[in-house]
């Protein structure tokens, strides 16, 4: 979001497909977002470290890796949700009237269900990690989109 409020790069501000998924689908979110979620993999990587983990998810793969499939899972795992509310003639950074607890929700999840994509595709996964995962993860998805708002990066709550 604040690639977003700070205009980075904003000569990859092209929508992906304006009449499919919108205008604020763009190829610029598709290059951010796997450089921003670098930090996240290293860090979560030292902690497997220094905590010692018995099933280590981050050492198993290259932080480079791990931060290039979740960045460009998030992404990807957002267009079906971007398709579906345009053809429901939901304007782009907008909530459905009509089913908008649904979209409330599936507006956070579908970034998570896609990062547990890619994770699934690296290590094994239970019931109870996905489902877990899904929803401590949409969750805290909506504490920081919500945060965000708070200090004026978002221009909507949720």
């Amino acid at each position: 979001m604040l690639a977003v409020k700070w205009d980075v790069l904003s000569y990859l501000k092209k929508p992906l497909h304006q009449r499919l998924f919108g205008a604020n689908k763009t190829w610029r979110g598709f290059v951010i977002m796997p450089l921003a979620t670098w930090p996240g993999v290293y860090i979560a990587q030292q902690l497997e470290i220094l905590l010692d983990v018995s099933a280590p998810v981050f050492n198993l793969q290259s932080t480079v890796m791990m931060s290039l499939m979740l960045g460009l899972a998030y992404c990807l795992a957002e267009l079906p949700n971007s398709f579906i509310k345009r053809r429901f003639g939901v304007k782009e950074g907008q909530t459905s009237h009509k089913y908008k607890i649904f979209f409330i929700i599936f507006d956070q999840a579908d970034s998570v269900i896609g990062c547990l994509g890619a994770y699934a595709l690296m290590i094994s996964l239970d019931a109870l990690t996905i489902g877990g995962t899904l929803m401590a993860g949409t969750l805290i998805h909506l504490f920081f989109n919500y945060s965000l708002y708070l200090v004026n990066v978002r221009k909507n709550p949720l």
